[in-house]
């Protein structure tokens, strides 16, 4: 039962996935960021000692949006069905790292919100006035749980392009379109390294 509500297993899996995409390296930048920025947005928050004055009215938006992060979670699961199913796509390492990243990464952001939503919940039910640290104090932490959930979904965007961009077109993104180059010729260009693959494949 412990470890059914234990989330290292995905928390871990999301920092191990954080990897540059080209070396393999661990990406510091971006586990800097994550780290760094919800820590500097709670610091602000105890230091100007600001409180959430109507934590309901945030409430209903931010408990949606944990459950929407769960359904997209299930399309990314199916999508990885899909993706076990291609002959073609099931050998790429490098998508199956895209997709570990991007559903660990949904999964953190969906129970941070939950967390977010729970406690703006707890400051929402006692009077700031007599307690002011105590509400300084949650709303640190909710801060830092938004701004998480911010950076995760920033993260997770780009991830989902990496995902299309590594199933369809060979992880190249379109070139850079000069004035002497016309539509036709770049949308033959971006083909190119698709159909080189997939012949690669099929040798």
């Amino acid at each position: 039962m412990i470890d059914r509500l234990s989330l290292s297993t995905i928390r871990r899996d999301y920092w191990r996935s954080l990897r540059k995409v080209q070396t393999q390296a661990p990406d510091m930048a971006a586990r800097s960021v994550l780290v760094a920025v919800p820590i500097v947005t709670a610091a602000i928050i105890v230091i100007t000692r600001y409180r959430l004055a109507s934590p309901t009215s945030v409430i209903p938006a931010v408990s949606l949006l944990a459950g929407v992060l769960l359904a997209a979670a299930g399309q990314v699961i199916s999508l990885r069905a899909r993706v076990a199913d291609s002959v073609m796509l099931s050998g790429d390492a490098r998508l199956r790292a895209h997709m570990r990243e991007t559903i660990s990464g949904i999964l953190l952001a969906a129970v941070s919100s939950l967390f977010d939503a729970v406690t703006m919940g707890s400051l929402a039910l006692f009077d700031q006035a007599r307690h002011p640290w105590l509400a300084v104090g949650l709303t640190a932490v909710a801060g830092a749980l938004g701004a998480f959930v911010i950076l995760m979904f920033l993260a997770t965007a780009r991830r989902l392009y990496a995902t299309y961009l590594e199933a369809f077109e060979s992880g190249a993104p379109l070139p850079k379109q000069s004035r002497h180059t016309s539509g036709t010729a770049l949308i033959q260009q971006a083909a190119e390294p698709t159909a080189t693959r997939a012949g690669r494949r099929h040798a």
